[in-house]
């Protein structure tokens, strides 16, 4: 048995009756299933494929999973090229795409507008109904749905792949279906959209004064990406894990002056009030297993554990310390850039976090993905020091500053929209409520990631 998941040719012709993409994944992994499973290899009995039953409560949690994954890994395959942008943030190309972008939103508010897309529950491949011809419209009014909204009434493959186009535009989960955090992001009204991409123009042409230096770091935090540039270029790209909104990641510009191999992470006093102290006092163990010290004062010699009694308030005046090491907060590099506000970036070791699509997680510094790269890239005019240096720095785990030869300006900034190509919009939530009008706020209410809550910068 072959099966094609193009989404073209005779395949697309079987999609439209009911076998997309995702359902067309899904049987291929069923069939490998079976394959694998028949005794001797032998092929199952030939009845045993209904791509209408498919049922997921005969596998378990974790093979759900990865079948998600795999459907969502092959769908960004598919579209991220065409929404991956290759210019900077702050960059004459972005106001022409914006300048477009709010031209094609007036056309959609002088044509009515689009209608909310109604009812609570999750509407996917193979669904029909009011709420999927609005959500067909809806799609068609964005460009993100190709094909004209008439020639079909249901949840086909060519909506799915038009969720899915609309989702890689606004920073979601992909997935090809329409969850809640979807339908919340598609009923916020064209108004609503060309006032954010306006708020955010006037924005992108304030910024364009950084473009002055030859090479700098922007990291756009509601975006949750970093951006190093040079020569008006992309140098590289990578994700980054920002503030949660009680603890906001400032808006900051200053210069990095050299990097922290393997650093101590010294805690501020208001984290260790708010999050270490009250921790410890839950789980004592949790001070020696993070590898944390306790000093009357920074520069002062540590207290013996005997010593310490965390139910006392005297522990509110010393100083918390975190040993170097993978277990670090910080990582293996710390990127040394002096600022009022005490933020910076840095490695994590709690990688995982950088899997999810909301990733507003820390106290107020960024955590970056590619940090190593981050690292090559700054230290590339320091005689001696080239990518190799910095990986074999990593491998031998000792603690070493580096200088830079020349510092290298850094932005944190806050933009919710921009627009790539010929104007396709691109949008986040303004999870800091910095824009002004009543869009949607990020949330992380995505499944609970391991080490959210761990007590950071």
């Amino acid at each position: 048995m072959k099966l094609d998941c193009r989404p073209s040719g005779q395949s697309l012709a079987r999609s439209r009756h009911g076998f997309g993409f995702t359902r067309c994944l899904a049987v291929m992994l069923a069939v490998s299933a079976v394959l694998v499973g028949a005794p001797g290899g032998a092929r199952a009995d030939s009845n045993w494929f209904q791509p209408d039953a498919l049922p997921d409560d005969t596998r378990s949690r974790e093979e759900r999973k990865r079948q998600r994954e795999l459907i969502r890994d092959a769908l960004r395959s598919r579209l991220e090229p065409e929404f991956r942008s290759n210019v900077p943030y702050v960059s004459q190309a972005t106001i022409d795409s914006l300048h477009i972008a709010i031209a094609r939103y007036q056309a959609i508010i002088k044509a009515g507008d689009w209608s909310a897309i109604p009812d609570d529950r999750t509407l996917r491949l193979n669904d029909s109904g009011p709420a999927v011809r609005l959500l067909r419209h809806r799609l068609w009014m964005t460009g993100d749905l190709r094909s004209d909204p008439r020639r079909g009434r249901g949840f086909d493959s060519d909506v799915e792949e038009a969720v899915a186009r609309f989702q890689m535009r606004h920073g979601l989960r992909l997935s090809g279906f329409v969850d809640i955090r979807t339908r919340r992001a598609l009923n916020v009204p064209a108004r609503e959209r060309m006032q954010q991409l306006q708020t955010n123009l006037a924005r992108v042409i304030e910024l364009m004064k950084v473009n002055k230096d030859q090479r700098y770091v922007l990291v756009n935090v509601p975006a949750y990406q970093l951006q190093a540039v040079e020569a008006g270029r992309l140098a590289m790209t990578s994700g980054v894990i920002v503030g949660k909104p009680s603890r906001e990641t400032p808006s900051v510009s200053a210069k990095i002056r050299g990097l922290n191999f393997f650093p101590y992470w010294r805690v501020p006093d208001s984290i260790a009030t708010k999050d270490l102290i009250p921790q410890i006092r839950k789980d004592p163990s949790y001070f020696d297993k993070q590898h944390f010290s306790l000093l009357p004062t920074w520069g002062a010699k540590p207290f013996e554990r005997s010593q310490i009694n965390w139910g006392s308030p005297t522990v509110y005046k010393y100083k918390f310390r975190q040993d170097p090491g993978p277990h670090n907060a910080l990582g293996v590099v710390r990127i040394d850039m002096p600022n009022k506000h005490i933020v910076y970036l840095h490695d994590t070791p709690l990688k995982q976090l950088f899997g999810s699509s909301a990733r507003a997680f820390s106290s107020g510094c960024v955590r970056v993905e590619r940090v190593l790269d981050l690292a090559g890239w700054l230290l590339q005019d320091v005689p001696d020091w080239n990518p190799l240096r910095v990986q074999i720095t990593v491998a031998q785990g000792q603690p070493e500053d580096v200088k830079l030869k020349k510092p290298v300006p850094v932005h944190f900034v806050y933009v919710t929209a921009w627009a790539t190509g010929k104007g396709f919009a691109h949008f986040r939530p303004d999870i800091y409520a910095r824009d002004g009008v009543a869009l949607e706020m990020s949330d992380n209410s995505e499944a609970p990631v391991p080490g959210s809550q761990a007590v950071t910068p």
